[in-house]
């Protein structure tokens, strides 16, 4: 006899958390592919891409950190005040 969820539509719970947690490592994957296809000009103290990644939204050529200023490559993974969240 199959055993009885205590919670209606647990099975699709658990396929959005393992799917949300699919697309973090992929875009944590894209981050570090990125960081290590990157160039340190040690003259202007820049960390510039190489590589575009339109999953990251970073263009070929943009800086990525400086000495006062690091760009957040994660932060497509995180939710923004402003989404509008379905309950």
């Amino acid at each position: 006899m199959p055993a009885i969820s205590s919670s209606p539509g647990a099975t699709g719970e658990v396929s959005t958390i393992r799917g949300r947690i699919h697309i973090k490592q992929l875009i944590e994957r894209e981050a570090r592919q990125v960081l290590e296809q990157s160039y340190m000009d040690r003259r202007l103290g820049e960390l510039v891409s190489l590589v575009e990644s339109i999953l990251l939204d970073v263009e070929q050529g943009e800086v990525l950190r400086t000495g006062t200023y690091e760009r957040d490559l994660l932060a497509v993974a995180r939710p923004r005040l402003d989404w509008k969240v379905n309950k």
